[in-house]
């Protein structure tokens, strides 16, 4: 199949700006393709397609083994649960596709723009115009 070219640039950003500590993992089989086009966006599901998910990894210094602290995108799973919890929680339009406790939740909206959901305080800000934008952000702050 065509790559999208934009979307591998997010895969590739990704690299560039985690180097060793990301890690991509298998892609959606056919039949979770088919249940995520309902639900997922274009452009979250080309990652989605190329790697369910994509962990952010560290070493551990005693032994030596990789270890996953943490998504940067969440695998459809995830997406589907935690998109599921916003929208009943919050009532709010969009899709939960990254996050972290400390922060809240990333919300791909229907128009392309990433809003921050926060729910200790049930309530979301814009956060970026896209999702290239948001992954600079984002990293900035870790």
């Amino acid at each position: 199949g065509k790559k999208h070219p934009k979307i591998m640039n997010i895969i590739e950003l990704i690299q560039q700006l985690y180097g060793d500590s990301c890690q991509l993992r298998s892609p959606l089989n056919k039949r979770q393709l088919d249940k995520a086009r309902k639900l997922i966006p274009a452009e979250l599901l080309e990652i989605l397609k190329i790697s369910n998910g994509i962990y952010k990894t560290m070493i551990n210094p005693d032994t030596n083994q990789t270890a996953v602290i943490d998504l940067i995108i969440y695998s459809l799973a995830d997406i589907k649960s935690q998109t599921e919890h916003y929208r009943c929680e919050y009532g709010g339009e969009g899709i939960v596709f990254s996050g972290d406790l400390s922060v809240g939740f990333f919300v791909f909206k229907p128009d392309g723009k990433i809003f921050r959901y926060d729910y200790y305080n049930l309530s979301e800000e814009y956060y970026a115009e896209n999702l290239e934008d948001w992954l600079r952000k984002w990293k900035d702050i870790e």
